[in-house]
């Protein structure tokens, strides 16, 4: 028996080969919170995915939707979630159910709660601090810091300095308050031209900026957060109102549909809700740009329809998905799996067929 918190209501470990026996040496001293992109029980996360043999994935605990916690890997053990072994040497790793799919990608107040007492838990038997400095070297860390997902969603990750502050607050014996909820946006876009007074904020520090005021583009709106607008896509950082001097929303000469289709292709205009946001700011529409992604146009750089087949098989990529845990999960999954010109539905069927056990 390995250690496990006091606070779980279950411990069901992970199939062989999806965890590694010990943690190379290294000691506990980071907390790595994940989303299950689902809402599931926490058993249901450990057991119905990490105990499937040959997932390759894991966490040390499973947080449901309802706020239950169970142990999926013990505690002296590497589980395999963020995609670094550095990291998850150093880390207690948690996923956390969602109570919503899409969107924001929201957790239940419940499980909130669990994760704070669960990041209080690890804090103070491991003698350290949360930190979230919005990279890898903080003791507070992000899936996305280490590979090219959407997790910990927009949602998670936009709670995570308060996440540190609550968690410090209970370790130093104070009863923290909740964080206040900024006032409305003033009404600012994706893709608003704004000019900012010498300072920005990257995760929960403020840093100055050289010379005093500086302009970008607000790529990103997180509502309900306290800095919501990211610009340039985080070399200005995350701002609020405050900082604000200026705000502009130029419109740019349009391009044809076809050629806005190729720079999606070449990455230009994000990913997911952020590139919709960001195509409708620009004034193009967007399921008409979407449309014309899936159809492959633009995808070689040209601006005619060049759709080229699949290199795989609808099957080959389930099989990847479950055997290797590659392409993602929920909405990242379909998000790649459309864009690499696959039938989601038809990958997605498979999926199913090997989780049920009808295919292996």
């Amino acid at each position: 028996m390995g250690t496990v918190s006091k606070l779980v209501s279950g411990t069901y470990i992970a199939a062989e080969g999806n965890y590694a026996h010990g943690r190379g040496g290294y000691k506990i001293c980071k907390f790595t919170p994940h989303i299950m992109a689902g809402i599931l029980t926490g058993k249901q996360c450990a057991v119905n995915i990490f105990q499937k043999p040959g997932r390759k994935a894991s966490a040390n605990y499973c947080i449901g939707n309802a706020g239950d916690l169970v142990c999926n890997v013990y505690e002296e053990d590497r589980a395999y979630t963020s995609s670094s072994r550095s990291n998850d040497c150093q880390a207690i790793t948690v996923e956390v159910s969602n109570c919503e799919y899409g969107g924001q990608w929201k957790i239940s107040d419940a499980a909130w709660n669990t994760l704070v007492n669960l990041a209080v838990d690890v804090c103070r038997r491991y003698n350290f601090r949360l930190v979230y400095d919005g990279t890898p070297n903080g003791s507070l860390t992000r899936h996305n810091m280490f590979a090219n997902t959407d997790c910990p969603g927009p949602y998670l990750q936009s709670r995570l300095s308060e996440l540190a502050s609550t968690v410090n607050a209970i370790l130093d014996g104070g009863n923290p308050q909740p964080a206040p909820i900024p006032a409305p946006s003033t009404g600012r876009k994706v893709g608003d031209v704004v000019t900012i007074n010498g300072v920005y904020t990257a995760s929960n520090s403020t840093k100055k900026l050289n010379p005093a005021r500086n302009t970008g583009t607000i790529t990103k709106i997180i509502n309900g957060a306290n800095n919501p607008y990211l610009l340039d896509n985080g070399n200005l950082g995350w701002v609020n109102d405050s900082v604000i001097v200026s705000s502009s929303n130029p419109q740019p000469n349009k391009k044809s549909n076809e050629e806005i289709a190729a720079e999606v292709w070449a990455g230009k205009w994000g990913t997911g809700s952020d590139r919709k946001n960001r195509l409708q700011a620009a004034g193009y529409d967007y399921n008409t740009i979407q449309d014309l992604v899936n159809k492959g146009v633009g995808k070689n750089g040209g601006s005619t329809n060049s759709t080229s087949a699949p290199s795989k098989s609808a099957l080959d990529v389930a099989r990847e998905i479950w055997t290797k845990g590659n392409w993602g999960t929920g909405a990242e999954r379909k998000r790649k799996v459309e864009a690499a010109g696959y039938n989601y539905a038809e990958v997605q069927k498979y999926v199913n067929e090997f989780a049920s056990g009808k295919r292996k």
